[in-house]
């Protein structure tokens, strides 16, 4: 698990960024209401980054069969 800590730190970062934005929309006036939206949206984007980043360490499923990751019956079982 020593390899997750970069999506972990990733994942902090935008729950933190969508938190904080929030906040913003709730308590600012004027243009920090706008700051608030531009944070929500980079909070989403670094969730977005952090998915990928955890999709492409982990290509393995659950039953240890290499998967491509693009779907299908690519896991090298015969289908039928």
């Amino acid at each position: 698990m020593e390899f997750l800590r970069g999506p972990l730190y990733l994942d902090v970062a935008a729950k933190g960024l969508c938190f904080v934005g929030v906040v913003l929309m709730i308590f600012g006036r004027g243009g920090w209401f706008t700051a608030g939206i531009i944070t929500v949206v980079l909070g989403v984007l670094f969730g977005a980054w952090e998915l990928l980043a955890v999709r492409k360490m982990r290509p393995r499923g659950w039953d240890g069969v290499i998967r491509s990751g693009r779907g299908g019956a690519t896991d090298g079982h015969q289908q039928g």
